[in-house]
């Protein structure tokens, strides 16, 4: 029996030799004690115990073969580094800390590059450097002496984030546990190690973080528990974190903000019945809090997002009837809505109450406003606010002139489109490749023809078949020097010809390999 035992540790040890060799799991301590390095390997939150300073995070991976290959190559730290400037400092040790291919040996190229460090820029390093939680780690420990083992509260902070942001959540508590040795454990600790729980959708550790808070002598007060449910709902968790906030309803009754972190988790997810569920909830429990926009925001949001946009406006009725009122982001949220579903009269009755109530729109609500007239018919309307829009310190921009455009083109307005086209290109913006389809394929070949040379000229071409029928109508319509010049560009550009295209152009091409002296004589005969 103690035979067996004895072989199956052997081959444990000779397993885990390779996966240590191999990267795929952390190098064991000095002592090969691999039962011991074993315990406490869960993600949960283990029991509070006080370490006694960063040397608690464990054993730095190396190895001697790591520091004999970092012997035998060149130190990536220049030997003049404290000469550098702080960012350029900055910017080598985070560049280092970065690379993957530099983990082996890091402590041996930090003490051979004689490299001083400060607390300003340790933490300027550790905040450029999130991907890097192994390395990070190291830096952390080899430049403690150099502090006098005090590395900042802000530092730490960091720490902790970067480990949990890399799943190292074993460290993660070592730092923790140093932490509450040094007595600077803060509630925003406690964030980052729910935010990271949260990422990792490990949503029941991050509730048991919660409730070992006070071992670790921090405050388990109701902003510590908002905390809690503002990280699980960010990270789509929230019907968690509403079980949660209802088993802990009598030690925590819910309050403005613990309903607004519920609503933007609904909306976040989408969840409408939900997120009615939970208004409904808050309004029996707290009532009309005018102060709790953001409630309001994400319910509204919710409705109009999830196509209830006409059931949301009666709820906006409601709630400024009781004096509360969302703000400029839910205005926003419903317009764009109405405008998707093409209900003008609506999104202009919600964008003159919005004006009314002293918010300044956006280029992107305008440009919500001017779709949702274009596509009504209503273009005097959409230049309306076209020409309004600048006073209010929004600028249109592509999005804004194309909508235009495709409206008047799609309306046969070429004189208009013609006007609008040449305001865009003006201000540096070019119809989509939509748009210039549209435009080439319309009967008014003055508009076409300005769309074509105008594009030619920047490269910007239509597909074959689009292609196709504007060349055609630029050689029926005898134009076809024009139509050799687009051709000519087009093939300058790389693109593809078609036959018929280049059918169509061949007394144009043909003409132009006659002799120079023919070709002029023609020209005058043509001018005369």
């Amino acid at each position: 029996m103690g035979k067996n035992k004895k072989n199956k540790n052997k081959e444990w040890r000779e397993w885990r030799k390779k996966m240590e060799e191999k990267g795929s799991i952390p190098k064991t301590n000095q002592s090969g004690n691999d039962e011991e390095e074993s315990k406490g390997k869960g993600t949960s939150p283990p029991e509070a115990g006080v370490s006694s300073g960063p040397s608690v995070l464990g054993p730095v991976p190396s190895s001697s073969s790591g520091q004999n290959q970092q012997q035998r190559r060149p130190n990536p730290l220049p030997s003049n580094i404290n000469s550098l400037s702080f960012d350029d400092k900055v910017e080598k040790l985070s560049q280092l800390l970065c690379d993957p291919s530099q983990l082996e040996g890091l402590e041996l190229m930090f003490t051979r590059s004689g490299l001083r460090v400060s607390t300003d820029l340790v933490e300027e390093v550790l905040k450029k450097s999130y991907k890097a939680g192994a390395a990070v780690q190291t830096f952390f420990q080899w430049a403690a002496p150099q502090l006098g083992n005090k590395h900042s509260p802000y530092a730490w902070n960091l720490l902790v984030d970067i480990l949990g942001n890399n799943r190292m959540f074993d460290a993660m508590w070592e730092a923790v546990k140093s932490m509450k040795g040094e007595g600077i454990l803060s509630r925003h600790t406690f964030a980052s190690v729910f935010t990271c729980y949260a990422m990792a959708e490990k949503a029941n550790e991050a509730i048991m973080t919660f409730e070992v808070m006070e071992h670790y002598g921090a405050p388990q007060d109701v902003a510590a528990f908002n905390c809690l449910l503002c990280a699980l709902c960010r990270y789509r968790l929230t019907s968690k974190a509403q079980d949660f906030a209802r088993k802990m309803i009598d030690r925590f009754p819910p309050d403005a903000d613990t309903y607004a972190i519920l609503l933007e988790g609904w909306e976040k997810e989408g969840d409408v019945a939900k997120a009615k569920k939970t208004f409904g909830e808050m309004v029996v429990r707290i009532g009309w809090d005018p102060r709790n926009t953001a409630a309001y925001n994400a319910f509204l949001g919710t409705l109009c997002k999830g196509g209830q946009v006409d059931e949301g406006l009666k709820f906006l009725h409601v709630m400024r009837s009781r004096n509360c009122h969302p703000d400029k982001s839910f205005y926003s949220t419903a317009i764009h809505a109405l405008s998707l579903q093409n209900k003008a009269e609506e999104a202009a009755m919600v964008f003159d109450t919005m004006l009314r109530c002293g918010y300044v729109p956006s280029t992107t609500t305008y440009n919500s406003m001017i779709s949702a007239y274009c596509y009504a018919g209503k273009t005097e309307d959409a230049y309306r606010l076209l020409d309004g829009m600048v006073w209010n310190g929004a600028f249109p921009d592509s999005v804004t002139y194309n909508t235009i455009f495709h409206a008047l083109v799609k309306a046969f307005k070429a004189e208009e489109a013609a006007s609008i086209f040449r305001e865009m290109t003006r201000n540096e913006f070019d119809p989509d490749s939509d748009n210039i389809s549209m435009a080439l394929m319309q009967k008014d070949l003055d508009l076409a023809t300005m769309v074509g040379r105008s594009m030619s000229r920047k490269g910007v071409f239509p597909d074959i078949l689009c292609m196709t029928v504007f060349v055609n109508k630029l050689c029926e319509n005898n134009k076809r020097g024009d139509a050799k010049k687009y051709v000519e560009d087009m093939l300058a550009k790389g693109n593809k010809v078609s036959d018929e295209i280049l059918k169509k152009v061949k007394i144009s091409f043909q003409s132009e390999k006659k002799d120079p002296d023919e070709r002029s004589s023609k020209k005058r005969k043509d001018h005369h």
